[in-house]
């Protein structure tokens, strides 16, 4: 239940490493097949601990197989958020994110990211949803009480103006409540060593921090914790994809998505390949 949030201050979120996952995008470079990389997508995993290193919750995505392959990372899904000390079966909380078209203005319903946020029962205590035109030039979620709420209690923006993701910087989203007082922040975090910085490029593991006041509600920290998760599928899925054409010497690199009013446009720098002059890397 959300009441297992009622004390807690900060939280870590890190998403698993995924070795079947890392292996097909790697031959999907090595044979310039994307759409390999795209069958061996798995549903995300999630180990998630409290500041002082006590693992606090366990969350796993539930979807479907062909809908990841063919939609991510807009595909329907649910996340359901368990206690690490019992088993599978009883969530405590699941997040519900219907199937979007991502990526593009946020002007309509179809268009506007949105999660329900559920108590182990499937009772709604929270909604998110992307405003119209997604913030403009600002990634922006309000958060709300129940969906259909015309009021957010609660808006997530990010510091970031038109440029989001990215690998070497941390990205902060501020929270503020309705009074526009700051209530907390959700940061995706740079990598910290080398080895995270290879588990990113290779893979779509995160690592995520929250922080928010003490004396919140629990069903609103819930909220905020399940928007963590809707950022995570809306800008960092994809974050730093590295494309190695081994058959035309060329490797490209994702650097950061520019953001304008809900559409996301990956901005990526390529080297090598295509050169006519003495040591180019083949025809175009």
């Amino acid at each position: 239940m959300a009441e297992a949030l009622t004390e807690t201050e900060k939280l870590l979120v890190k998403q698993k490493f995924e070795p079947l996952e890392a292996l097909a995008n790697a031959a999907a470079n090595a044979l310039d097949l994307d759409a390999l990389g795209a069958l061996g997508e798995t549903a995300n995993k999630y180990d998630v601990y409290t500041d002082d290193g006590g693992e606090k919750f366990k969350v796993i995505e539930q979807s479907e197989y062909c809908m990841r392959v063919c939609c991510k990372p807009n595909h329907a899904l649910q996340l359901h958020v368990f206690n690490p000390q019992e088993d599978n079966k009883n969530a405590a909380m699941i997040f519900d994110r219907p199937c979007k078209c991502g990526q593009c203005c946020a002007c309509c319903d179809i268009c506007k990211q949105e999660m329900i946020i559920m108590d182990g029962n499937s009772s709604e205590i929270g909604y998110v949803q992307q405003p119209f035109l997604g913030g403009g030039f600002s990634p922006t979620l309000q958060v709300m009480d129940r969906k259909g709420d015309e009021e957010p209690i609660a808006t997530i923006k990010a510091n970031a103006v038109c440029c989001i993701a990215g690998l070497f910087c941390d990205h902060t989203f501020e929270i503020e409540d309705a009074s526009g007082q700051n209530i907390g922040k959700i940061v995706k975090t740079k990598p910290s060593d080398l080895g995270e910085l290879a588990t990113e490029l290779t893979s779509d593991a995160d690592v995520f921090a929250i922080e928010f006041s003490k004396d919140l509600e629990p069903s609103r920290k819930a909220s905020l914790f399940g928007a963590l998760h809707l950022i995570d599928y809306m800008f960092f899925e994809n974050e730093g994809e590295v494309n190695l054409d081994i058959a035309n010497g060329q490797l490209s690199f994702k650097c950061c998505d520019c953001y304008c009013c809900g559409c996301v446009c990956p901005c990526t720098c390529a080297c090598g390949g295509g050169g006519d002059g003495e040591g180019g890397g083949g025809e175009e």
